[in-house]
């Protein structure tokens, strides 16, 4: 699926974060309860893009040798629901090809 192709700058090979922007999330403290009904917590970070600095809630930062194209697609739609959709991100590096029998 598309949003899986979509790779951050600073994201390292293997890597899939899932966060969300609360720069642009609308009311922060809406989007912190809401994250918080979903059973997340998250870790709280800021990354400079040539706009601005954005305060970003990383739900998962996870590290793996290979991902299926579909990983956290379903906790990704489910943060989409009660989220500013332009406020959720998706994000993985692009893995080493795997040749899979």
């Amino acid at each position: 699926m598309a949003v899986l192709e979509c790779v951050k700058p600073g994201v390292k090979p293997g890597q899939v974060v899932l966060a969300v922007d609360l720069t642009t999330a609308g009311s922060t403290d809406e989007a912190l309860a809401a994250i918080d009904r979903l059973g997340y917590t998250p870790q709280i970070r800021h990354i400079a893009y040539p706009s601005g600095v954005h305060v970003l809630a990383v739900l998962k930062d996870e590290q793996h040798e290979f991902v299926e194209d579909d990983y956290l697609l379903d906790k990704w739609q489910q943060v989409l629901a009660v989220i500013n959709p332009d406020a959720v991100h998706l994000w993985r590096g692009k893995s080493k090809a795997i040749d899979r029998v």
